[in-house]
C-alpha cells in the first residue's frame, strides 16, 4: 500500500509560521493581506494550528480558502496553481501515466543478431517496475533500447524511436544508467539541467551543475557529456587525483566541487551516482537513475522508494529538477568455477542528504569551485 496523500495547506501553513515566527503573526499577515484589497474574510490563530497539525478535522470553506489564497498568491503560490494533495515520493507520480517506457543502453552486435545489455541496468529495470506495479493502476510498461555509440551525432540520434518519446503525453520516462553508458541519461539530464548534451563542460559560460562524473580515459575514449569531466579538468586543484585518472588506476565522481574517488584497486570502494526527476510540461515524469557504474546504477535504483520529497509543480513550464546524490559500497564477490565476470556485489547504499532542488533558487551564475 503506498502512503496516504496529506493535505498541501498542512505544508505551506507549518512553513510560513515557521518563516514569519508565529502561528498568531502569520494570522495576522493573512489577515491584512486581505484587507488590503477590501476583503472582510479573516482566519484566526486556532484554525491555522488545526491545518498545520490536524488537518482531518479542518472544515475547507470556500471562505477560509479564499481568505489563504489571498495571502499566497502575493508569494506566486496560489492555491488555484496546485493539486489539493500533497504526494510524495517519486515513484507514484511516474505510476500516474497511461504508459511508462524504460530506457536501457544497448551495444549491438551484428554479426550474432543480438544487441546487449548491462547486467546491472537490468536488475535496475526489475526493481523499478516492481515498485511501480505496487500501485495496481492500469499502465503500459515498454523497454526502448538506447544504442550506444562514440562519438554522438547529437542531431542523428533524434531519427531513433527511443527520442521520438520524449515529446509524447503521458508518456513517462525512466532512463536507467549514467551519461556513459545510456545515451538516453545524457538528453534526460541535459534537458533537465540547461546544458548541451554531448558537450564538454564549458564552466565560465553557465551555472556550474552540482555534480559530474570522472571516467576512466580507457572507458571514456572519445564520448563527450555535459556531464562528465577528464583528468585535465581535475589537474589544477586535484593533482593526485588527476593523475590517477590519466593512469586508468581511478575513476572519480564531483558533489558540489568536492572529488570523490572511486578506486577498485582494493576488496571494497566507495562509488556514487545520482537520483534526479521532473515534471514536464507535457504532462509526463522524467526519471534518472545513474551511476559511476553498474553497480551504483542498481544502487540508485533500489534507493528511489526512499526518497520522501513531493516531486515539485510549475504552472505551464517544466518543474525544478528534484535531485539526491546516492552513496554505495561495494566489494569484490568470490570467484566459483560456475561463476565469472563481473563479481562485484554491493554491500550498502544509501541517500546522501536530503533531496536537493535545481536551479537553487535565488543562485546566480558565477564561477564553479573546479
Amino acid at each position: 500500500m503506498h502512503e496516504k496523500p496529506t493535505l498541501r495547506l498542512q505544508h505551506l501553513i507549518a512553513r510560513e509560521a515557521k518563516r514569519v515566527g508565529t502561528v498568531n503573526r502569520l494570522a495576522q499577515l493573512i489577515n491584512d493581506a486581505n484587507a488590503r484589497v477590501g476583503s472582510k474574510l479573516t482566519v484566526d490563530r486556532r484554525t491555522l494550528l488545526r491545518i498545520r497539525d490536524n488537518p482531518e478535522n479542518v472544515g475547507l470553506t470556500l471562505n477560509l480558502l479564499t481568505a489563504l489564497n489571498e495571502y499566497f498568491k502575493h508569494l506566486g503560490e496560489g492555491l488555484h496553481k496546485w493539486p489539493i494533495l500533497s504526494t510524495r515520493g517519486l515513484i507514484e507520480p511516474l505510476a500516474d501515466a497511461h504508459q511508462l517506457v524504460f530506457m536501457l543502453g544497448s551495444k549491438p552486435r551484428p554479426a550474432e543478431r543480438r544487441v546487449d545489455l548491462s547486467r546491472w541496468d537490468a536488475l535496475a529495470l526489475a526493481e523499478l517496475v516492481k515498485e511501480a506495479s505496487r500501485f495496481g493502476r492500469r499502465q503500459e510498461f515498454d523497454i526502448e533500447d538506447v544504442l550506444w555509440r562514440s562519438p554522438v551525432d547529437a542531431s542523428g540520434i533524434k531519427a531513433e524511436k527511443w527520442y521520438s518519446l520524449l515529446e509524447t503525453e503521458r508518456t513517462s520516462i525512466i532512463s536507467i544508467g549514467s551519461p556513459m553508458a545510456a545515451l538516453s541519461s545524457e538528453v534526460l539530464l541535459a534537458r533537465m539541467f540547461g546544458v548541451e548534451p554531448f558537450e564538454v563542460p564549458r564552466f565560465s559560460t553557465r551555472l556550474p551543475l552540482p555534480f559530474y562524473f570522472v571516467w576512466l580515459p580507457r572507458v571514456m575514449h572519445r564520448f563527450r557529456s555535459a556531464f562528465g569531466l577528464t583528468w585535465q579538468h581535475l589537474m589544477p586543484e586535484f593533482k593526485t587525483l588527476a593523475q590517477e585518472v590519466k593512469e586508468n588506476r581511478s575513476s572519480a565522481f564531483i558533489l558540489d566541487g568536492e572529488p570523490h574517488a572511486a578506486s577498485a584497486a582494493g576488496k571494497s570502494w566507495t562509488m556514487y551516482g545520482i537520483i534526479a526527476a521532473q515534471r514536464r510540461t507535457c504532462g509526463s515524469v522524467w526519471l534518472v537513475v545513474s551511476g559511476l557504474a553498474g553497480p551504483a546504477t542498481l544502487a540508485a535504483a533500489r534507493l528511489v522508494k526512499h526518497v520522501n520529497a513531493e516531486l515539485p509543480f510549475s504552472e505551464h513550464q517544466h518543474s525544478p529538477v528534484l535531485w539526491i546524490p546516492v552513496k554505495a559500497t561495494i566489494k569484490t564477490g568470490q570467484p566459483s568455477n560456475i561463476t565469472s565476470g563481473d563479481l562485484r556485489e554491493i554491500a550498502e547504499a544509501e541517500l546522501v542528504g536530503d533531496p536537493q532542488i535545481w536551479p537553487i533558487p535565488g543562485a546566480q551564475p558565477g564561477s564553479p569551485r573546479l
